[in-house]
């Protein structure tokens, strides 16, 4: 199963990837009001770790050979998970790392916003 665990976080690395790539663009066309751009990279993570986690709950009631995951398993093993306790055992895992990645991705999105809250508060600081 830890092959189905390393194909499971690169799916959802890739996705996740993407995703980071256009928040960190934005930030940078935003870089010339640094608070701004804090705060915009601060909901647009929190919008990834919300859309992960909903993901994360749909998982068990979705049709799996419509995810990146379903064609990644080709050959032997594949075939081994391709019955119904495959299935369950697939989407188990599959939202067992979403949520895993969805917490990382809101770690993010709260040190953002930690950073933009530093950010005004120096903004207040008299002098």
């Amino acid at each position: 199963m830890d092959t189905l665990r390393n194909i499971a976080d690169h799916t959802i690395r890739r996705g996740m990837g993407c995703a980071a790539f256009g928040i960190a663009l934005v930030m940078l066309l935003l870089a010339a009001r640094p608070m701004l751009a804090m705060q915009s990279g601060a909901l647009m993570t929190a919008a990834l770790w919300l859309g992960m986690w909903a993901a994360a709950l749909r998982v068990p009631r979705m049709d799996l050979r419509q995810t990146r995951l379903w064609p990644a398993l080709a050959g032997e093993g594949g075939r081994r998970l391709r019955g119904p306790d495959g299935r369950r055992q697939m989407a188990a895992i599959l939202a067992e790392r979403l949520m895993w990645h969805a917490d990382r991705a809101g770690m993010v999105a709260l040190s953002l916003g930690g950073v933009t809250l530093a950010m005004f508060g120096y903004r207040l600081l008299p002098g």
